[in-house]
């Protein structure tokens, strides 16, 4: 492989990295709402452009704050 391709394989790898983005206020409530409607986590994911496991990990962190369990 020649040094171009290699140069355009690690940009891509690059681009491709995962980033954490910090949840909202609002995407907590949209979350919630969504939810309360019956939306599955697929779906609103898809509107909140997170994945669904971590749409539902949200989920169950926020109904674990709101009930006091650990």
């Amino acid at each position: 492989m020649d040094t171009t391709s290699t140069q355009i394989l690690n940009s891509n790898k690059e681009e491709s990295k995962r980033t954490y983005r910090h949840w909202t206020t609002l995407e907590d409530r949209k979350l919630l709402q969504l939810r309360n409607e019956g939306m599955k986590f697929r779906l609103i994911a898809k509107e909140l452009q997170r994945t669904p496991i971590s749409v539902e990990k949200r989920y169950r962190k926020i109904l674990q704050n709101q009930w006091g369990e650990s």
